[in-house]
């Protein structure tokens, strides 16, 4: 299976990409993954640039699994609007995921809102919910000892980020999301191993950076 993710660095830090690959692996299951990322910009940016368009009409992928800005989520009307025109995009044969993100880790009570949003595009357009959202908080209330956020409150964790990765492989493969099961195999693709050369969300004088995590 082919995949291509379009997102931010909510879709970028710690490498969700990576992550649901080693679990799609772990399945018995190949995937070629690919990434287009920028940081804080959301689906209406991406429709701005032409590696998108390349990438959606002719990089014959069988998934693509879109992800808007989150924090601060720019309302209903922004994600319908941008959503729309990208599915519009995608070639028949290949499937649309969306992306639930989760909302600020001061801010729970935002969650409704973003997770309303993504499902109304999902409705309306026939694409497929990842509801890491959702299931973020769920996985916050029954594991308050696993730190889900990282040091900003907003971005994920290692954790935080192989949780995401597990809801996304778990719908790509159409598997359920039993919480007890989703909670162990985050747990396992916290410790995937990647290329050393690779950078990631880092703190660097008490400031947000991209580098190499020490």
């Amino acid at each position: 299976m082919k995949v291509l993710f379009i997102g931010n660095s909510h879709t970028f830090v710690h490498y969700v990409p990576l992550r649901v690959k080693e679990f799609a692996k772990q399945h018995d299951t190949d995937l070629e993954i690919a990434m287009l990322t920028h940081p804080g910009m959301g689906l209406d940016w991406h429709l701005e640039q032409s590696q998108t368009y390349l990438n959606l009409i002719y990089g014959n992928y069988d998934a693509v699994v879109l992800q808007h800005n989150a924090h601060p989520f720019p309302g209903k009307e922004s994600l319908l609007n941008s959503g729309k025109k990208l599915i519009d995009l995608v070639p028949e044969n290949t499937r649309v995921y969306l992306y639930m993100i989760w909302s600020e880790k001061v801010n729970p009570e935002g969650q409704e809102v973003m997770s309303e949003a993504y499902e109304e595009l999902a409705r309306e357009t026939g694409s497929v919910i990842c509801p890491v959202g959702r299931i973020w908080w769920k996985i916050h209330e029954k594991h308050p000892e696993e730190e889900l956020y990282f040091a900003d409150g907003e971005h994920s964790s290692v954790f935080g980020a192989s949780l995401s990765a597990t809801i996304i492989a778990r719908t790509l493969l159409g598997m359920d999301y039993d919480l007890d099961s989703c909670y162990e195999d985050a747990k396992k693709l916290e410790k995937t191993d990647y290329d050393h050369r690779m950078i990631d969300l880092i703190m660097k004088d008490g400031q947000l950076d991209m580098g190499i995590p020490e």
